[in-house]
């Protein structure tokens, strides 16, 4: 099993996957401030890209969206995209700028204007302080491409503000404050949750940084015919070194999907002496039921693929288009020269 895992982070770190996890980044914590959590890719992401100045604090939970895990912010809204393994901002800044969509700065331009950055892909340009602020925190994948040019609106507040919209973000001019404060971002994702309804216990306020995307990630796994059935953590890894937990599986959250979204649902558990929790895996079969718990429910699998690969086919654990199952560990016992790979689907209606 441990040359599996040795392998698969080469291929991470060769490969194109856009997710750069580590096990710090993943670890669940809570702000005291909102009483929400972030962890796993959301905290990689918020962490790589900027942080509390950039998005602001969590104001909810982990929960489902729209078929993917979202969790909203003071000024943006995370998406997990398992299918792409990679996390995105929500285009909160298209659904605002909707408001002012007969602006004549919505307008896009016929010819890039002099000393700025011009972007066919929406027909608009980045000048001044609002371009240096684009490109020194975090640039397309935190604020997207420009959908208008500059222009004046009254704020929430009452205020006069020059403003300029992106697809995930609105830009703010306040020549009162210090230089480093002047651009500052629009709490979007507040105006979102107060025009659209969300699940009522996302809102809520947590107690603990472990209820981090308890709504949604896998804490159990079960194949009844054949006895295995074991607890699940999420888990990330550090570059030179796994996180894999000798006596329960691992669902790894750099990668992976969720349970009733779409993505790869990749689970690793070891074999080996009497007890270990997959010593049984072996013995599974096409067509075999899966259940995996998630929030106290047990999700329906059904086993479609039964493989025994090479260490260095890490494609099994690639995303995949549709919501499939994974689960991982070494053959043949004693030996662990393969990998035993189960690919399940999940049952309609479970």
């Amino acid at each position: 099993m441990r040359r599996l895992l040795i392998l698969f982070l080469v291929l991470l770190l060769l490969g194109p996957l856009p997710v750069a996890a580590n096990t710090a980044a993943g670890t669940p914590v809570l702000f005291r401030e909102t009483g929400h959590t972030l962890a796993y890719a959301f905290r990689e992401f918020y962490d790589r890209q900027g942080g509390l100045p950039i998005f602001g604090y969590p104001l909810t939970e982990v929960f489902i969206e729209d078929g993917r895990p979202v969790q909203y912010f003071e000024r943006a809204r995370f998406e997990w995209h398992a299918e792409l393994a990679l996390v995105q901002v929500g285009h909160l800044g298209r659904w605002a700028a909707a408001t002012y969509a007969d602006h004549p700065a919505f307008i896009p331009l016929s010819a890039a204007p002099a000393n700025a950055d011009f972007f066919p892909e929406t027909g608009h340009s980045l000048s001044g302080a609002f371009r240096a602020f684009w490109w020194q925190n975090g640039g397309l994948p935190a604020f997207g491409f420009p959908l208008s040019e500059p222009f004046e609106i009254v704020d929430e507040l009452g205020q006069l503000r020059l403003v300029q919209y992106f697809e995930r973000a609105r830009f703010e001019w306040h020549p009162q404050n210090p230089p480093r404060y002047q651009v500052l971002l629009a709490h979007l994702g507040r105006a979102w949750l107060a025009a659209h309804p969300v699940p009522e216990w996302a809102l809520s306020p947590v107690k603990t940084a472990d209820a981090a995307w308890a709504a949604v990630r896998p804490t159990r796994v079960r194949v009844p015919r054949i006895g295995v059935d074991t607890e699940v953590v999420s888990a990330g890894f550090s570059f030179g070194a796994w996180d894999v937990p000798r006596y329960t599986a691992v669902h790894y959250w750099p990668i992976s999907g969720y349970p009733g979204t779409s993505g790869n649902i990749v689970i690793a558990g070891h074999v080996g002496y009497r007890g270990i929790i997959f010593n049984q895996l072996p013995a599974i079969a096409v067509g075999d039921e899966v259940l995996v718990t998630v929030n106290g429910s047990e999700r329906r699998y059904v086993v479609r693929d039964v493989l025994t690969v090479l260490p260095e086919d890490t494609w099994v654990l690639a995303p995949t288009s549709s919501e499939t199952l994974t689960l991982i560990t070494c053959v043949p016992i004693g030996v662990y020269s393969h990998r035993l790979i189960v690919r399940a689907a999940p049952v309609a209606g479970s």
